[in-house]
């Protein structure tokens, strides 16, 4: 389409309700982006980490990397406050050098704002556990063939560096886009529109099949040939084949549970194709149309969005397009419905289906029931307390219960757990409780939340700073901290050893300590935001504790036991100081009675 002005994108009016995503400041064009395309569910936690910050970023701003998922994000991004007819050129240089950096430049030589992003994609590399990288250059103009033809010259070197990781890089794909207001705005749409493949597929031979219709629906129930499935998923995957559905392929292999399902489908399509059909559930799509011949068989059909299926596409997708799939049937159930409402039911329950994450066998337990009940009266914050699905009101006042969970493990646990273990925290009895024992408050659950986030807001606000005037030492040895993986979870974990001293008196209640009932997810974040500023110099010590992703439980101890010491002296000279406390502010919101 052609654009006159910003309000012409339904993306650029979209962010423009996004107030949560402020703190991303020029990145949130990515940002949204990234969250849209990737289903991420809370962008501050998940995606601020991802942001490059101090000192030369390789021209890389966003570095995301989902190990769940299998994708590196690779991301620069340009934000032009008046419409342009097209971006900034010389991307593909600019890209083709961040690759560079990323994929071959030595260790010792890495960027300090960009090295521990670096590392931690090259260690997903290593490790088989990357299916894809994204590289884009995102920007809120209309899409250039000058642009794509640019970042399409450098594929070929950025493929040759990723195959110096060996094995483990060849079947990982690449690809370079731009992604303007074009890709934007289809990335909206398919958040919200359930079909975004469009086009008319006829099959090379009627296939016999029956009619079922409702007055909402129909649907033609048949079987289509794996040749063609596979045809399907390597021709779509990358343009919202998988929208319908709550996750895309998860990639096949012999580690994970998810991805051993995926590697038995595989050898399954090789070894038994004739018995494929009764070994594999099958296959539901949503389709615009479907073209029926007298005799109950279908010539064609127009769109097609996978709403449950995805593993058995993916699996046969992924093999090599040389191993022969015709002699494979997968049963396939095609479902025309035009009323909306209906169609996000068929969504729902049709994915309600396939796996449950272990969130959803808690959701309505009856501690996660209480604390929905308990936001939901004091007005502080919307807490979602694992229900998929739920529609918050305001995104800005929104707390996440996976990250929730995450940021409740390292107060009363480990962050080890926080970064390693995400979901067997729902899943284990023995992390569950260490996240949310039975005496958990609401405002406790806010007290925590809001101090990773502020965690997370704090590293933006103090790389803003950088670029218009000088950090004071004690700052940039922060921010450099605060860009460093799984440092939101290290500093909750410490502070919550600092907090007694900074009371000067014993918690009453560890699962019910929290801010005054007033104090809101805002003013809770900028309460912890100030109290970190103030042990700036103390929160930087933590970074020992990082050693290998939070994986050394030994220099997690001791960091946060050298955190304590020192924090903890400096903040008992400060009770004593003629101008007053200066954290005397924090103590007075604490509600440490309950």
């Amino acid at each position: 389409m052609t654009y006159t002005t910003f309000d012409d994108s339904q993306f650029m009016r979209a962010l423009c309700l996004r107030e949560d995503l402020a703190p991303f400041n020029e990145n949130k064009i990515a940002a949204f982006g990234i969250e849209l395309c990737f289903g991420i569910d809370d962008p501050i936690a998940t995606l601020m980490p991802a942001v490059t910050g101090g000192g030369d970023d390789a021209k890389i701003d966003i570095l995301y990397v989902n190990r769940d998922m299998g994708v590196i994000v690779v991301c620069q991004a340009y934000q032009s406050q008046n419409l342009r007819k097209s971006a900034k050129g010389n991307k593909g240089t600019d890209l083709g050098h961040a690759m560079s950096v990323l994929l071959s430049t030595d260790e010792a030589d890495l960027p300090p704002g960009v090295s521990p992003h670096i590392l931690d994609a090259r260690d997903a590399i290593r490790h088989g556990d990357i299916r894809a990288i994204h590289v884009w250059y995102v920007h809120n103009c209309p899409e250039s063939k000058t642009i794509q033809q640019d970042m399409a010259l450098c594929v070929s070197g950025v493929l040759k560096q990723l195959a110096t990781y060996g094995d483990v890089a060849q079947h990982i794909s690449l690809q370079f886009k731009e992604v303007g207001l074009e890709s934007l705005d289809n990335f909206y749409r398919s958040s919200s529109q359930a079909i975004t493949v469009t086009e008319k597929f006829e099959f090379d031979r009627p296939r016999k099949g029956f009619l079922m219709e409702d007055g909402a629906w129909k649907t033609f129930i048949t079987t289509v040939n794996g040749a063609w499935l596979a045809n399907l998923y390597r021709a779509h995957v990358n343009e919202g084949l998988y929208d319908p559905n709550v996750r895309g392929f998860m990639g096949a292999n012999n580690k994970d549970s998810d991805k051993i399902i995926n590697a038995g489908i595989q050898i399954s399509a090789q070894q038994s194709p004739h018995n494929f059909f009764v070994f594999n559930n099958g296959i539901t799509a949503l389709v615009h149309d479907f073209e029926i011949n007298d005799n109950s068989e279908i010539l064609s059909l127009t769109g097609i969005g996978i709403v449950n299926g995805a593993q058995t596409t993916g699996s046969l997708g992924e093999l090599d397009p040389s191993i022969d799939l015709t002699g494979i049937e997968v049963g396939v159930r095609l479902i025309k419905c035009e009323d909306k409402e209906t169609v996000k039911s068929i969504t729902k329950f049709n994915n309600s289906q396939n796996k449950v994450i272990q969130s959803d066998f808690r959701a309505n337990d009856i501690i996660q029931t209480r604390l929905r009940e308990e936001f939901s009266k004091l007005h502080i914050a919307e807490y979602d307390g694992g229900l998929r699905g739920h529609a918050f009101t305001n995104k800005k006042n929104k707390i996440d219960s996976h990250t929730a969970a995450q940021a409740l493990t390292a107060w009363h646990g480990n962050p080890y757990d926080s970064y390693h273990n995400k979901m067997q925290i729902w899943d284990l009895d023995e992390h569950y409780k260490v996240a949310f024992n039975e005496t958990i408050s609401a405002q406790h659950v806010l007290f925590v939340y809001s101090l990773n986030e502020a965690t997370n807001i704090l590293k933006s606000e103090m790389k803003e700073k950088s670029k218009t005037e000088q950090l004071k030492q004690d700052e940039s040895d922060l921010l450099l901290f605060l860009n460093e993986r799984g440092s939101a979870f290290m500093t909750v974990h410490a502070v919550s050893g600092l907090l007694e001293t900074l009371l000067n008196k014993r918690i009453m209640s560890p699962y019910k300590i929290c801010f005054n009932d007033s104090i809101t997810k805002e003013k809770a974040c900028n309460l912890w935001k100030e109290l970190l500023r103030l042990f700036a110099r103390y929160i930087s010590m933590l970074k020992p504790g990082l050693s290998g992703r939070l994986s050394n439980k030994g220099e997690i101890a001791a960091a946060k036991s050298e955190f304590i010491r020192h924090a903890g002296t400096i903040a008992e000279v400060m009770t004593t100081m003629p101008s007053g406390n200066p954290f005397q502010f924090f103590i007075n919101e604490i509600n440490n009675n309950i």
